[in-house]
């Protein structure tokens, strides 16, 4: 009786053990949530503008809100840099910039004169990574944007700012790093920022002429300023989810996609979803993918996530909206984006 005790008892501890082994095999639970839940939390936020999600060569749901369509042309902010970072591989492809270890005094003494030999020998590298060690984190002190516009020569202001850390060791968001780096392409292609933009990435992307922003000396903000449609963002995602190409045509090389789209450096934290930088491409893991994302003031993004074959675009209201609401909205659809979005997909 006993030995018969001892096999059922066996039997059911057998039978769970091989339940248990079933539900690990089935993988990872799904999201109790869909892709209409979160449009539906999309059109809760009064400034989202638009929610697209692409995914394997295809729009899988678009959404315009609080009148707006794929053609209604925005001030991106900050996704500005992410356009500049793309510039620069182009520039370096088409030897108009020999590589990222050159250094801007290279490209600046010509245009500002005597350059300190500290700040002359910071390469290009280090402004690309937001690593320059030039005074001030614009992410903590807002209020450096403001004095930088307002100065009468911007490229002076940035270049007479003190050195904090030496280049290369430390992240600082610092929005004069692009500029300067506008400042330099000007210089290596002997076109405007603007103009070498329009011939070697906007014309073979289909991007029409927008506004962008100048200094006041007429060089191309690299910080931000730049304006294009939802339509626009996502041909810019689709050229890196495919390396390089749009619609079959090499724009820029595989190398560079994959310099500026890989770890650089660590953001310390300083911003939530992005605890790596690339190339002014902000980078993160979402469940067991990478992702990386060009990052506008108020929620303007582009996410690509490569193995899932995935991109989500975004654009917000930020204009004459306070500061903290524009915080909150930026948090809420980056949050949308990593939290309810790409898990659908994992």
């Amino acid at each position: 009786m006993n030995v018969r005790k001892s096999l059922s008892y066996l039997f059911i501890i057998l039978s769970i053990l091989c339940l248990s082994c079933k539900d690990n095999a089935s993988g990872p639970s799904k999201p109790s949530w869909t892709l209409e839940d979160a449009f539906s939390i999309a059109g809760q936020d009064a400034n989202l503008r638009c929610l697209i999600v692409y995914k394997d060569d295809h729009i899988i749901r678009e959404k315009y809100f609080h009148p707006s369509d794929s053609s209604s042309a925005y001030d991106m902010r900050s996704v500005t840099k992410s356009v500049i970072a793309t510039l620069v591989g182009i520039a370096i492809d088409k030897g108009y910039i020999l590589s990222e270890d050159q250094t801007m005094g290279d490209y600046l003494r010509p245009l500002v004169g005597t350059i300190d030999s500290v700040k002359a020998n910071i390469k290009i590298r280090d402004l690309l990574s937001m690593t320059s060690g030039i005074s001030g984190n614009d992410l903590v002190d807002i209020s450096r944007m403001t004095n930088w516009l307002n100065a009468p020569n911007q490229i002076t202001w940035i270049l007479n700012s003190p050195m904090d850390n030496n280049p290369g060791q430390m992240f600082a968001y610092n929005n004069g790093a692009p500029h300067l780096m506008s400042a330099i392409l000007t210089q290596a292609t002997g076109m405007s920022t603007f103009q070498f933009a329009k011939q070697f990435l906007f014309q073979p992307l289909g991007i029409a002429d927008h506004y962008w922003l100048t200094d006041k000396q007429g060089i191309y903000n690299g910080a931000a300023g730049i304006t294009l449609t939802p339509s626009d963002m996502l041909k810019l995602g689709q050229l890196y989810l495919k390396k390089g190409v749009y619609n079959g045509v090499r724009v820029v090389s595989e190398d560079w996609i994959n310099k500026t789209s890989t770890f650089k450096i660590t953001t310390n934290g300083i911003e939530p979803f992005a605890p790596s930088y690339g190339y002014f491409w902000w980078i993160g893991i979402s469940g067991n993918h990478s992702y990386f994302f060009a990052n506008g003031y108020g929620g303007q993004f582009i996410v690509v996530v490569p193995d899932l074959n995935l991109i989500i675009v975004t654009t917000n209201t930020w204009s004459n909206v306070p500061d903290a609401t524009a915080q909150q909205q930026w948090y809420s659809t980056l949050d949308l984006i990593i939290n309810k979005i790409i898990p659908l997909y994992e």
